[in-house]
C-alpha cells in the first residue's frame, strides 16, 4: 500500500483545496478527502491547522461519538408550500410549522396557503450561520468507527456537499480522518460505494517530519533528543502495531518537560513512572531506553540555538565534547541527532519575522572550516553541514547570498 507522511499530504491537500474552490465556481462536482492512518500520528492536528493557516472555518464531527443521527444531519420536519405575492410577481417558499404561525398572521393578500406538505430537515447545529470567503473544513472525524447508519447518512455530504434540504457553505471541503481496517482497529469495513466518494490518503508516521513539527512546536528540547536518538525502537510498528504513537509521546514529553534535572535518581524515577501511565507497552521500551539515553548525557546535548547563536569560542568545544567521547572518538549517532536539530532549528529561525539570518550563515560557515586545519576538530562532515546549507537555500534562495560567496560552497551546489 501506497503511503505519504503528513508533510507531504498537506501539500497535497492545500492544492486540493484549491482546485474544489475553482470546480466549485465552475459548476463542477469539487473532491472530498479521506485521510487514514495509524492513531496518534498528527491526521486530526494537521486538518484543523491547515484550516487555521488559511484562515478557514474549522468543523470536527466525531462521528463515533455521536448519538442520534439527527445531531449530523439535522431532525425532521413538516414543511408546508405557501406562494409569496410579490411585485415582482408569486415565488413558491417552503416553510417550518412555527414559521406558518407568522404568515397566518400577516394579511392574507401578500400569500396564498397551497395544500401541498412535505417532510424535510432542519439544518444541524454545528452549521455554521454565515459562510466564510476564505472556505470551510468539515472534518468527519474516526469515520471509519462509526456505524453504518451514519456512514450511509453522510454519503450525500461526502458526495455532494448536501443532505435533502440542506447544503454545505460555499467552499467546503469535507474531510475524512480514519483507521486502517487492518485488524488492529474497530473500525467498519468500507464498501467500494462509500470508498469511490473521496479520494483516500494512506499516512504513516515519519520521524523526520514529526521532529521538525517538534522543533516548530517547541517541544521540550531534551524530549527531542531522545526521540532522535530512539526514534526507531520508539515508534516503529512491531508485527503491525506501533509501539508508541506520536500523540502518545507528545503527551509524556510534555509530562516530565517540568523536570529541571533528569539525571538525579529521584527525578529519573519520576519519570519511569510517568512514562507508565503514558504507555501500554508490557516491555516498558521507554523505561529501558531512558534509562540509557541519561547514562549516556543524551539529555545534556547542546540546543540548535545555542549551536547557532553564543560565541563561537564558546560554543564550538561544547559541540565537541558532545560529539567526542572520553576517548576521543567521534560519535556519528550524536553527530546526526545534532545535525537533524541544527537543520530543523535553523528553517525556524529562517521563518520569524526579524531573523538575522546573517549570524545563521555565518555559524555554519564556521561550522564548515572546523576542521580546516586539524581534522580532529571537526565537528560535522561536510555531507551534514551541506544537506543545512542546500536545504536553507533551496528554501530561502533570496536571503543566503553569504554563502555564494564562500568557494567551497559555490563548488559543491553548483
Amino acid at each position: 500500500m501506497n503511503s505519504i507522511n503528513l508533510e507531504e499530504f498537506k501539500e497535497i491537500f492545500n492544492y486540493l483545496i484549491d482546485n474544489n474552490r475553482r470546480l466549485q465556481d465552475e459548476g463542477k462536482k469539487t473532491s472530498s478527502v479521506g485521510l487514514e492512518g495509524p492513531a496518534g500520528i498528527g491526521k486530526t492536528a494537521i486538518v484543523e491547522q491547515i484550516a487555521q493557516e488559511r484562515g478557514m472555518t474549522f468543523i470536527k464531527l466525531n462521528l463515533s461519538q455521536l448519538e442520534e443521527i439527527g445531531d449530523l444531519v439535522g431532525f425532521p420536519l413538516k414543511q408546508f408550500k405557501i406562494i409569496l405575492h410579490t411585485p415582482d410577481g408569486d415565488k413558491e417558499e417552503w416553510v417550518s410549522h412555527d414559521l406558518l404561525q407568522s404568515y397566518l398572521t400577516a394579511p392574507c393578500e401578500t400569500y396564498s396557503l397551497t395544500s401541498e406538505t412535505r417532510m424535510s430537515y432542519a439544518p444541524p447545529e454545528w452549521l455554521p450561520k454565515e459562510e466564510n470567503p476564505n472556505g470551510t473544513i468539515l472534518l468527519l472525524d474516526d469515520y471509519s468507527r462509526a456505524t453504518q447508519y451514519f456512514i450511509q447518512a453522510t454519503m450525500e455530504l461526502i458526495d455532494k456537499g448536501e443532505y435533502i434540504s440542506w447544503k454545505l457553505p460555499r467552499y467546503t471541503t469535507v474531510v475524512l480522518s480514519s483507521n486502517p481496517d487492518d485488524g488492529e482497529y474497530s473500525v467498519s469495513t468500507m464498501d467500494n460505494a462509500q470508498k469511490t466518494r473521496y479520494i483516500n490518503f494512506n499516512v504513516e508516521f515519519d520521524l523526520n517530519a514529526w521532529a521538525r513539527w517538534a522543533e516548530n512546536a517547541q517541544l521540550d528540547s531534551r524530549t527531542i533528543n531522545f526521540a532522535l536518538s530512539y526514534g526507531h525502537e520508539i515508534f516503529e510498528s512491531k508485527e503491525g502495531v506501533q509501539k508508541v504513537n506520536a500523540r502518545s509521546y507528545v503527551t509524556f514529553a510534555n509530562a516530565i518537560s517540568g523536570i529541571n534535572e533528569w539525571g538525579d535518581s529521584k527525578s529519573l524515577a519520576m519519570i519511569l513512572n510517568i512514562s507508565k501511565g503514558c504507555f501500554t507497552d508490557k516491555d516498558n521500551i521507554i523505561g529501558h531506553l531512558f534509562t540509557t539515553f541519561i547514562a549516556n548525557k543524551l539529555d545534556k546535548l547542546i540546543s540548535p540555538e545555542d549551536m547557532l547563536m553564543k560565541p563561537w569560542a564558546t560554543i564550538k568545544p561544547q559541540i565537541k565534547k558532545c560529539v567526542y567521547d572520553s576517548n576521543g572518538q567521534y560519535r556519528p549517532d550524536v553527530a546526526s541527532v545534532l545535525h537533524t536539530r541544527l537543520l530543523n532549528y535553523s528553517v525556524y529561525y529562517f521563518n520569524q519575522k526579524g531573523a538575522k539570518t546573517d549570524v545563521v550563515q555565518d555559524r555554519l560557515l564556521e561550522l564548515i572550516d572546523a576542521g580546516a586545519d586539524d581534522p580532529k576538530e571537526t565537528l560535522f562532515s561536510e555531507d551534514l553541514l551541506f544537506d543545512i546549507i542546500r536545504t536553507l537555500m533551496k528554501q530561502f534562495p533570496t536571503r543566503t547570498n553569504k554563502f555564494m560567496l564562500n568557494k567551497k560552497i559555490r563548488e559543491k551546489v553548483k
